[in-house]
């Protein structure tokens, strides 16, 4: 899918990556999952940043449970997603029952 091969194309464009991460909100697959996790342990949390960051969680959201529980919960505990993004993650697995 091009809208994965976007996530490389415009690494630093973050307004561009919102856009791709909610696009692709209309494709979930364990593809699209791994390749927006991967995106938040590579984007470091900043205010240019933020928006881009929130788009993926939502993204998360609207996905199926069975191919975004596993994820969230790795990414909740990784040290290389930021703190209240791994925070947000954690309530996301509270109120969806994921643990």
């Amino acid at each position: 899918m091009f809208l994965l091969g976007l996530l490389k194309h415009y690494s630093e464009d973050y307004a561009r990556l919102t856009v791709v991460a909610e696009a692709l909100a209309s494709y979930p697959t364990p593809s699209t999952v791994d390749a927006l996790a991967g995106e938040l342990r590579r984007v470091k949390g900043s205010s240019a940043t933020r928006a881009y960051l929130r788009r993926i969680i939502t993204t998360f959201e609207r996905f199926p449970p069975a191919i975004v529980a596993a994820p969230i919960q790795e990414l909740a505990s990784d040290p290389l997603v930021g703190t209240r993004f791994r925070q947000h993650l954690r309530e996301i697995m509270l109120r969806d029952n994921y643990e």
